[in-house]
């Protein structure tokens, strides 16, 4: 086994136990799902059985040291019911991996510890039998798949070396939840699928989705991006930031994800936070103001002047940019973090590539940040969304409610 792997293990003490040879490792964190869990492991069996590979399902159980008894029963009884149904789910090519991740230290406590868990757990189950390349997905409880999930993805892999993928994903607008859910899981899903498009048309390279059950990666990635991180919320978006510039990141877009679309508050932030929060609120989810990113597009349209940029150039660069902006780039320690970067970069090519290590994603959110509580107010969703789309592609769009311009991004992202 390679060093690499040695100490990642190592340090993070991945869980022992049967190894499983299979294609796929499906993770997922478990927390008092009594309502979906199983449609869940219906769907991903019958994914499995549609296109014919191999895939070991990892379901993780866990609770906080601080759960109550309510909440351990619970977990307790559930586990006992996946046991008891266990000989109806696993076939051929189809395998159950429980693990519990019970009495978690409060400060760790999460969905990220669970995921962190899962992913140690099939990322040494490839390793020691040596398959680097072995592809492991991120799931939640509470989803389904397309049939054509795994096939999908064994299409993509298969054709590229990649690290990772991002898979489609749409929230189901109508079923069992009250008409206002579904009202407001389609504004934040608008928002999500602007947030994306808004980062594309000012040509930030790395503008991807980053949805907790919606991304795979392989084990050689996994290890090398150093894990999930164990944090409450938003491990997946620190995680992928580590994936995503490898530039072996891609999307998949013709299978699908289905998340849940209902209220939660079990994580700080996030789709469940938010839709609560609208719900209680009765008012129109508030997006980053289009005027944002028109400034980033021509930031970035300029960057490459940086390149052999002295210290006394920065004023005149910077005043070539919207003053929103420029404050941005002063008042940060983006020109110092900058510098560290370019002196080290041998030629405008290798400057272009690693630019983007100082003006990441994370600087991308802390910018927006900045210009909404200094100088910009946020929008309702659907006029900023529709403003995007019809300033980008030159055209009125004829929509006349939040769903129907949601369906016209979802085309945007399959096509």
């Amino acid at each position: 086994m390679d060093k690499l792997y040695i100490k990642y293990f190592k340090q993070h003490q991945a869980l022992s136990g049967e190894i499983i040879s299979s294609d796929f490792k499906v993770v997922v964190p478990v927390y008092l799902e009594e309502d979906d869990l199983f449609k869940m492991l219906e769907s991903v069996q019958k994914a499995a059985t549609f296109s014919g590979s191999s895939v070991e399902l990892i379901l993780v159980f866990n609770y906080s040291e601080l759960a109550s008894e309510q909440i351990i029963q619970r977990q307790v009884a559930l586990l006992d019911r996946v046991e008891e149904h266990r000989t109806v789910f696993e076939s051929t090519g189809f395998d159950l991996t429980i693990l519990k991740d019970y009495s978690v230290a409060k400060k760790h406590a999460g969905v990220g510890h669970a995921r962190k868990t899962g992913m140690d757990y099939a990322a040494f189950s490839y390793v020691t039998q040596e398959k680097y390349d072995g592809i492991i997905v991120s799931l939640d409880a509470d989803c389904t798949v397309s049939d054509n999930y795994f096939s999908a993805l064994n299409e993509c892999y298969s054709k590229k070396c990649l690290s990772g993928c991002n898979v489609y994903f749409e929230h189901p607008l109508a079923g069992n939840f009250h008409s206002e859910v579904y009202d407001a899981i389609a504004e934040y899903e608008l928002h999500l699928r602007y947030y994306i498009q808004a980062l594309r048309y000012a040509a930030f390279p790395h503008a991807f989705h980053t949805v907790g059950s919606c991304f795979t990666v392989t084990a050689e990635a996994y290890i090398k991006a150093g894990g999930m991180p164990r944090k409450q919320a938003g491990e997946d978006f620190y995680f992928l930031q580590k994936v995503i510039p490898s530039d072996k990141f891609e999307e998949v877009n013709n299978t699908c994800v289905y998340p849940s679309s209902r209220p939660s508050d079990r994580v700080p932030f996030g789709t469940g936070p938010s839709i609560s929060a609208m719900l209680e609120s009765k008012e129109e989810y508030q997006t980053y103001n289009l005027q944002a990113f028109i400034d980033l597009k021509e930031f970035i349209a300029i960057k490459d002047e940086l390149y052999q940029m002295t210290d006394e150039g920065i004023e005149s660069f910077t005043h070539q940019l919207s003053g929103r902006i420029r404050s941005y780039l002063v008042n940060s320690d983006f020109f110092p973090a900058l510098q560290a970067v370019k002196d080290n970069c041998s030629s405008l090519e290798v400057f272009q590539k690693r630019f983007y290590e100082v003006f990441n994603a994370f600087r991308v959110v802390k910018y927006l940040n900045y210009t909404h509580t200094h100088f910009l107010e946020k929008m309702n969703v659907f006029d900023a969304a529709i403003n995007l789309y019809e300033m980008k592609y030159e055209q009125a769009l004829d929509v006349f409610d939040t769903k129907e311009l949601l369906l016209a991004y979802r085309q945007l992202e399959k096509s």
